[in-house]
Formats: C-alpha cells, sequence, structure tokens
C-alpha cells in the first residue's frame, strides 16, 4: 500500500517541493537539510552563538552568562534561528502550517546528544504556556505541538496544568531586551502540586530569553530546584 501510495503521490520536500535526493523520516531533501544552520559552538548555559573576539579558547559561557547566571540552570538548542528554519518556524505558528510541527520535531530528534539518553530525566516538560485568548486565537500551542514527539521519543511526561500565562501580554517581536523583560514581567504563575524537584520548559524559539527566564524564577519561586530549557532554535 505504500509503495502505491509513493507512486501514484510521490513523497516530496516540504521546502523546495522536489522529490529528489529526500532524507529518510525527513520530508526534506539532503540540500534544504544542509541548509539548516546547527547550533555550534555555542554558550554552555545560555545556548547564545558565542563570540569568540577577546575570549580565551578554553571558556565555553559567553561574556553575558559570566556577567550575571541565567534564572535557569542551562538551555539546550540545536538549530540557529536563520533561514530557512526561521521562515518554517513562522509558517507554523501565524499561517497554521501544522504539518511543519512533526517535520520539525523530528529534526531535533535527530540532533539529541547522545547523553539526553542516559542522563537523569526530568519529573515532567513543560510547553511555554499560551494566554487562553491568544490560543483560542490562534487555535494551537505550536510548543506543544512540537514537544509532543520528542517526550514520546524520551519517554518524558508532559505537563499542560502546573502553569499558566495570566496576562495577555504584547507579541515580543520587534521588542528590545529591556523592552520584553518589562512586557513579561508577572505574566505566569505556576503550581507545584507534583512536588517536582527538575523541571525543563519547551519553547519554539528563544531570543534575548526574557520569556524562558521569567517562566524559569516563577517555577523556582514555587519550589523547583533545578530548571533547563529546551528550543528548537536559538537566536
Amino acid at each position: 500500500m505504500h509503495l502505491l501510495l509513493d507512486l501514484l503521490f510521490p513523497p516530496h520536500c516540504s521546502l523546495c517541493g522536489t522529490a529528489r535526493n529526500l532524507l529518510p523520516d525527513i520530508s526534506l531533501c539532503r540540500p534544504c537539510s544542509d541548509d539548516l544552520l546547527h547550533n555550534t559552538d555555542a554558550c554552555s548555559l545560555c545556548a547564545a552563538p558565542l563570540s569568540t573576539e577577546g575570549v580565551p579558547p578554553t571558556i565555553d559561557i559567553c561574556a553575558q552568562c559570566i556577567q550575571k547566571k541565567p534564572r535557569y540552570d542551562q538551555l539546550w538548542s540545536p538549530f540557529r534561528y536563520a533561514q530557512p528554519l526561521e521562515s518554517m518556524i513562522q509558517q507554523l505558528k501565524f499561517n497554521a502550517r501544522l504539518n511543519f510541527a512533526p517535520l520539525l520535531s523530528t529534526l531535533m530528534i535527530h540532533r539529541l546528544p547522545p547523553d539526553f539518553y542516559t542522563q537523569t530525566p526530568p519529573d515532567a516538560v513543560i510547553p511555554m504556556p499560551l494566554h487562553p485568548h491568544r490560543l483560542k486565537q490562534r487555535g494551537f500551542n505550536q510548543s506543544l505541538l512540537l514537544l509532543k514527539p520528542l517526550a514520546k521519543q524520551l519517554k518524558l511526561p508532559v505537563d499542560t496544568e502546573s502553569c499558566r500565562r495570566i496576562n495577555n501580554t504584547e507579541h515580543q517581536t520587534g521588542k528590545n531586551a529591556q523592552q520584553r523583560q518589562k512586557n513579561i514581567k508577572g505574566a505566569f504563575t505556576f503550581e507545584n502540586k507534583n512536588s517536582y524537584q527538575h523541571v525543563v520548559i519547551f519553547d519554539d524559539v528563544v531570543t534575548t530569553g526574557s520569556t524562558v527566564s521569567e517562566l524559569s524564577k516563577t517555577i523556582k519561586q514555587a519550589g523547583v530546584g533545578r530548571v533547563d530549557v529546551w528550543c528548537l532554535a536559538r537566536a
């Protein structure tokens, strides 16, 4: 049946539309896959791209984290927020291209470091919550869509109940770091009914880190000892 369907409707690349050189299990051709910018040479704390100018080669922490440690403990992001990934994420979020969600999740799974399978797992993974008004407007939470296949692969529980977004904040796009911090302040609540000691926040994109930092602060204030962040792309 699958062979017949492939003959009648040959699989194609989700980006360029070609039916050639497709990668197994991913609806991308190899050239488009090669265009994805991997997040190498990144800060070991916040995953921001490291600037090597004036920094000793033995230091793997960015100047910002040296000056002020993030509110979360560690951030992992396999890709940079650059084309063509940027367009795929925007198409998912703002044009409801839901077919991109499993593709992007699979890309993350393929980039999982080997030690992810041997580390002590978190008690739960929390998708970045949307305010109810925005969730109703959009119809889905893109972070949850991206997280589900990844959590299934790692056999991790997903918690969508403990955290709430209580302020319908403006979009962070176009705001500088200071404006983002002010915009997101006090936006979340978290009830640690399950006595979590280690949770992971999952988001699609981290830019300045203001949103994940505010949520991390809220979660730690509820008694959680360790908060990590995973995201698909890092700006």
